[in-house]
């Protein structure tokens, strides 16, 4: 017997969603996610896993496993740039001399610096 598909726009399956996954999981019927009349994705049942495996050449599990690892780099990277913009910056005032010092206190204040 052949897969039996339906199309449905992003608006009705929001609206039907349960009945809808209840096609693809119970009658193993693939469904055509459409936005404005141009198909976007595909819901398909775990029984065709098989067929997901050949058409991206990955195991499903692996791509899980690949999207949950890619996660967690994100969140780290948020979490070092939060730490990273937290750190204080020496302010503009402190790295430059003041205006008008002479030479000889401009060498003392250099020292200082070091």
């Amino acid at each position: 017997m052949p897969t039996e598909i339906r199309k449905i726009n992003f608006t009705d399956f929001r609206k039907h969603a349960s009945n809808e996954l209840k096609f693809v999981y119970e009658e193993l019927g693939h469904l055509w996610l459409h936005n404005h009349g141009k198909p976007r994705c595909v819901v398909i049942p775990m029984r065709d896993e098989l067929v997901l495996h050949r058409a991206i050449g990955l195991d499903p599990k692996e791509a899980m496993h690949r999207v949950m690892v890619d996660a967690d780099r994100m969140v780290s990277a948020i979490e070092e740039r939060k730490r990273w913009m937290s750190e204080p910056v020496l302010p503009w005032s402190g790295s430059y001399p003041p205006v008008g010092m002479d030479d000889e206190t401009y060498r003392k204040w250099k020292a200082t610096r070091r």
